[in-house]
């Protein structure tokens, strides 16, 4: 009885060791994130900048974009997050000013937060007054 339990503790033993083997070395599979084709432009009543292509990850938004890609404070989190400085330029709430986004040559309708990029998308942040 003692020799089959051994030999039942042996076999378990190498079955488990074989599994964990198998499963440690055994290659991981890289989930393939797609990237798009974007550009971006900052253009201020002082200086117009030309559009600079990205590549990024499909699924981000223009405030992801601009967060990568240039120095920027914003208020509030996420959707509701606005912009109020890129590259140290503030818009200024006493010139009533304000950092608006553009799409594709229209402004935009939702916030740069909720505003999930497409290929081939061309951004421009302008400074706008209301």
């Amino acid at each position: 009885m003692k020799k089959i339990i051994i030999f039942l503790i042996s076999l378990f033993s190498i079955f488990s060791g074989l599994y964990l083997y198998r499963h440690i070395n055994q290659p991981k599979v890289q989930q393939s994130v797609k990237k798009i084709h974007v550009s971006q432009a900052i253009t201020t009543k002082d200086k117009n900048s030309d559009f600079v292509s990205y590549q990024i990850e499909e699924g981000k938004t223009a405030l992801d974009l601009l967060k990568i890609s240039k120095k920027i404070e914003t208020k509030g989190e996420g959707v509701n997050a606005y912009v109020v400085s890129i590259d140290g330029r503030k818009a200024e709430n006493e010139n009533r000013e304000y950092w608006a986004f553009y799409v594709n040559g229209k402004m935009a309708n939702v916030g740069a937060g909720s505003y999930q990029l497409k290929n081939g998308d061309k951004i421009e942040w302008k400074i706008e007054k209301y």
